[in-house]
């Protein structure tokens, strides 16, 4: 795998200098490499569903961009319970590049309206430091790392979309403020953290930073994420666990563990290491094969892959599939992009095609509904990420000009 990883990482050149730079490696390569690489007779049979991508996709959208309050920012989820909860910052970060992509894709101007607001409500919420708040709108949050990470996400993005100024200069100073705080072993912890403690799943900052370097050229940034990305492969067992979540007093959620997979797997995209694809391909694979012979992944597990919970966290399944998807991207195997799509169409037969405001379109924490991540609440991140998960199959497909199954 080491040399085909290193030829398509070769290509990748020019990440996120441009609008429409979301997925890096496939906007590189042609369609007549797609031709030749993929047999398509092997697209082996998947799950059906009556529901389509071309509907499920702006279903979601349109969740996430009804979740937006007034103020500018999304609200992390609307309980059955309380309703709608107050602005969240942290994802509010991350949504912005997934409103851009909607917007671009589907021509979408209410999608790119969403962005910007949120953008601006993101900028009026920075701390002196240039590290961004923990908790809801409201909640007086000291500095949070991973949320300052997310953040950063947006930021870097609304930063090419637009040509902003003072976005870029928020960026750089919550770049500066996470390079600050980060221990000289690359990980981070003290009150910053989650906890007080270092967690691997902080590899979604190093994304973030990384993502950082490509748009400035400072090496400073590089090197930031570079570091956190060799803590976090030094915490892999062989089998492929991470280490290091430590979530003390909470299970070890699968959305938790895809974190630290699909952080390390894009900053090793982003940073040309097919050194780290390749250590990150293990976990990815093994939560594969789970799924294929189980047709479904446990919510969370005790350790190391074992004593699978009971219910389905449908964010962490949303997560999977754009790991396998951006797996396939790299390396061609038919198996990623297989078990992506199956993914893909379990999670569209568990959203729910209408309903009320903050239901319709949502994905819940967890399946059942009552599930012990995030129980009877539909999650704006789950949207997030099978919005994401989804726009990327319709990326693929064209490419490959195989259409997807209900697609």
């Amino acid at each position: 795998m080491s040399t085909r990883v290193n030829k398509v990482l070769a290509e990748a050149g020019g990440l996120f200098r441009g609008p429409h730079r979301v997925f890096p490696l496939i906007g590189k390569i042609t369609r007549d490499k797609w031709r030749t690489a993929v047999d398509r007779r092997h697209l082996y049979s998947y799950v059906k569903t009556e529901r389509s991508t071309a509907r499920t996709l702006p279903s979601v959208i349109k969740w996430i961009i009804n979740a937006q309050r007034t103020d500018g920012g999304i609200a992390a989820y609307y309980s059955l319970l309380t309703g709608y909860s107050a602005s969240y910052p942290e994802v509010t970060g991350y949504l912005i590049p997934t409103l851009y992509d909607f917007a671009h894709s589907a021509g979408d101007h209410s999608a790119l309206c969403a962005a910007e607001h949120a953008t601006r409500w993101l900028l009026s919420l920075q701390l002196d430091s240039g590290g961004f708040p923990a908790g809801l709108q409201g909640s007086g949050g000291a500095p949070s790392v991973f949320n300052t990470g997310q953040i950063l996400q947006g930021l870097v993005r609304a930063t090419t979309e637009t040509g902003d100024g003072d976005i870029y200069k928020a960026a750089l100073a919550a770049g500066d403020w996470l390079v600050s705080m980060q221990g000289t072993d690359g990980a981070w912890s003290g009150p910053e953290a989650y906890q007080g403690k270092a967690h691997t799943y902080y590899t979604m900052v190093a994304w973030a930073i990384a993502q950082l370097a490509e748009i400035s050229g400072d090496e400073k940034y590089s090197l930031a994420a570079e570091r956190n990305m060799d803590w976090a492969l030094a915490h892999l067992r062989p089998n492929g666990w991470p280490e290091g979540l430590n979530l003390e007093g909470h299970p070890n959620y699968l959305h938790f563990v895809a974190y630290a997979i699909q952080g390390i797997l894009e900053s090793a995209i982003l940073r040309r290491r097919p050194d780290a694809v390749q250590a990150i391909s293990k976990p990815a694979w093994l939560l594969l094969r789970k799924f294929e012979t189980s047709k479904r992944l446990p919510g969370a597990f005790d350790h190391d892959f074992s004593a699978g919970h009971n219910f389905t966290c449908l964010t962490g399944n949303a997560q999977m599939s754009c790991v396998w998807l951006r797996l396939f991207a790299v390396n061609r195997d038919l198996r990623y992009l297989n078990a992506a799509l199956k993914m893909n169409e379990l999670l569209k037969n568990l959203v729910p095609a209408r309903g009320a405001r903050g239901i319709g379109g949502g994905v819940g924490g967890s399946y059942p509904i009552w599930g012990a991540y995030q129980p009877m609440r539909y999650i704006s991140w789950g949207c997030k990420f099978f919005a994401d998960a989804l726009m990327l199959e319709q990326r693929l497909m064209r490419d490959l000009e195989v259409p997807a199954c209900a697609s």
